[in-house]
């Protein structure tokens, strides 16, 4: 059993076998739609007390990233819908991280929201 010898191929790995090519994934934003809850009370408790990325979509902000910003959300007081557009907005008071850590009370919207920490 030992005494046989096995033949090699002398051949590179690379070149032995047919490589498939793989495609390179597509990064995608994911959606808050997915990630938070519908039912407000379950979306206040979701959030209260996370560390949020918040995307503006109408304003520039004059303190941090025009189109990004950090919060501590540290109480829900409401969660409204907005009849013009059909937004669903959350009314909270943050620690406003880009700021220096003050808080204040701030409208986000709810699509708005893209990370929770």
């Amino acid at each position: 059993m030992f005494g046989k010898k096995f033949k090699f191929s002398k051949k590179p790995l690379a070149l032995t076998a047919k490589s498939d090519i793989v495609p390179v994934m597509k990064t995608t934003t994911q959606h808050t739609i997915d990630l938070l809850p519908a039912n407000p009370v379950h979306l206040a408790s979701a959030l209260t007390g996370k560390t949020v990325v918040y995307e503006n979509f109408h304003n520039k902000s004059a303190v941090a990233d025009p189109r990004k910003r950090t919060f501590k959300i540290k109480s829900v007081e409401d969660i409204s819908v907005s009849q013009a557009t059909g937004n669903r907005y959350v009314t909270a008071k943050v620690q406003d991280l880009d700021d220096g850590g003050e808080s204040k009370y701030r409208n986000l919207i709810v699509e708005g929201i893209s990370i929770v920490v």
